[in-house]
């Protein structure tokens, strides 16, 4: 009995033992790949290409794993001789794109990522290939990770993916740009209405992103103009330096086309000579146009809604063949400001200064000398800046002695009154100033227009009757007059008397 016992004690002992080695065991042979510095939104999997005996990094005794179909498993051969022909990493990426279509079975478990680390973990020793889940950046902001080939053993990676960027601006004059603008170029500007001026679309490729790795490479811009501006033309295209012609990219804007969408496309800029990818490259568009009678005007501080924008699509997939799917960036905006000077004509003689109807100016820059063009616009009851083929005509003031100015640009004017009323001085000239500060609101969301304190964009212009002056010379004429008439009267009465009295006699 006592032996007996002995033997079962022993038994338990074994049997602990064996389990123990056993958990040890299990716990030696499943690895983990930890993905590091990845981007929220990313899905990654691991499939088994080569199984076999890992040993201090080296795989042995290779046969296809679990991660390569039957159908590839016959289209590939033999998996040991496959693995003898890997040598460099050359070799590796077309070996990735060769098996891809092969994949069958995503290995291992899966987290979110955690702080910038995302885990594949329970996995078999074996030859992976890691890569993000197909569909699963389409039409993100993002790009999907070459494939990553590894041997397991614990293992830590980095993606290879780049994605772009994308930003808008707009030119204005230098002397009234926004703070931090570069030759003009900036968030913000301020112009008149039917002024041409350019706006610039710019794409960053950063210099980490695994060109060599896609078939194509391709960009679509998509700009989106407010109701109140106007297309005029494609001013240039260039990618890193290279001046593009017209066949080489395609734009679906047409000239005088207002608001809303269009695109520019570029559909492989790796087959543009002259483009050196390797440091990556800008793509810029710059295009004229010009704000229209639609766009908002300001007479205060304030904001505008002639916001434009525009977004990139680019080539986020480098294990597709051809442009694959596209990623999109978020939109970047840019405002155009333009202002309004609101007058009044008034009768300037006595204190109630009633308004003063039939006046006429016109506007000129701030020399004097030479006429901005302007013509009434009955749909924004004002006038405004002529179009090319437009006549000029003089403003006049209306029964309620009003005439109001819309569309223009920052910057000195002089008013001259050109037909001055009836009865009334020509008043002297009125030096109009609009002096403003627009910037970019810190969110990207809005921008604001602040007109300076010396900004006059009220104004009330008087006239004052003439004077009526007194006549000399008029009375003293009139008496003469009269006077000579009693003497010649006075004469006649006298000679008549005498011939009577000498008749008599």
């Amino acid at each position: 009995m006592k032996h007996m016992k002995k033997l079962v004690s022993v038994l338990l002992t074994m049997v602990m033992v064996f389990a123990m080695t056993a958990t040890v065991f299990a716990e030696e042979t499943t690895y983990s790949i930890t993905i590091n510095n990845s981007a929220e939104g990313h899905t990654y999997e691991a499939y088994q290409i080569f199984a076999g005996d890992l040993s201090n990094g080296v795989l042995s005794n290779i046969v296809w794993g679990s991660g390569v179909s039957e159908t590839g498993r016959t289209a590939l051969g033999d998996a040991a001789a496959k693995a003898e022909t890997l040598k460099t990493e050359a070799d590796a990426k077309a070996f990735a794109k060769a098996v891809a279509p092969y994949l069958t079975t995503a290995a291992g478990s899966t987290n979110t990522v955690t702080e910038g680390k995302y885990v594949i973990s329970s996995l078999a020793a074996g030859y992976y290939l890691v890569k993000d889940q197909n569909g699963s950046l389409a039409n993100k902001d993002d790009a999907y990770t070459s494939y990553i080939l590894q041997v397991v053993e614990n293992t830590e990676v980095s993606p290879k993916s780049a994605k772009p960027t994308v930003d808008k601006q707009v030119h204005d004059e230098t002397g009234d740009a926004e703070a931090g603008a570069t030759d003009g170029w900036g968030e913000s500007a301020d112009h008149a209405i039917n002024e041409s001026f350019q706006f610039k679309l710019i794409a960053n490729l950063p210099a980490d992103t695994d060109f060599a790795a896609y078939t194509t490479y391709k960009v679509v811009f998509t700009d989106t103009m407010s109701d109140g501006v106007t297309f005029e033309s494609i001013a240039s295209v260039t990618v890193d330096g290279v001046t593009l012609t017209d066949d080489q990219y395609t734009a679906t804007a047409t000239a005088g086309q207002v608001g809303g969408n269009w695109t520019l496309t570029i559909d492989d800029i790796k087959s543009i000579n002259g483009v050196n990818l390797s440091d990556g490259a800008d793509i810029v568009v710059i295009y004229n146009a010009h704000l229209n009678e639609n766009a908002q005007v300001n007479h205060a501080t304030g904001t505008t809604t002639n916001e434009n924008t525009v977004n990139l699509q680019y080539s986020n997939n480098p294990n597709a063949s051809g442009a694959g799917e596209l990623g999109k960036t978020p939109d970047d905006s840019v405002w155009v400001f333009t202002y309004e000077v609101d007058n009044t004509k008034v009768d300037g003689t006595g204190e109630k200064k009633p308004p003063l109807s039939g006046a006429g100016f016109k506007l000129y820059d701030s020399t004097g000398t030479t006429e901005i063009g302007l013509i009434y616009d009955s749909n924004i009851s004002a006038y405004r800046p002529v179009k090319a083929d437009e006549t000029v005509v003089e403003m006049k003031s209306a029964a309620d002695g009003k005439f109001i100015i819309k569309g223009l640009d920052a910057g000195t004017y002089v008013l001259k009154e050109t037909t001055v009323p009836a009865g009334y001085n020509k008043c002297a000239d009125v030096t109009v100033v609009i002096k403003a500060t627009h910037v970019e609101a810190a969110d990207g969301n809005s921008a604001t227009t602040t007109l300076s304190n010396d900004s006059n964009v009220t104004n009330e212009i008087e006239n004052k009757q003439g004077s009526t002056l007194p006549e000399t010379g008029g009375m003293g004429t009139t008496i003469f007059y009269v006077l000579g008439s009693i003497l010649v009267l006075g004469a006649a009465v006298l000679l008549i008397t005498r011939k009577r009295m000498g008749a008599q006699r």
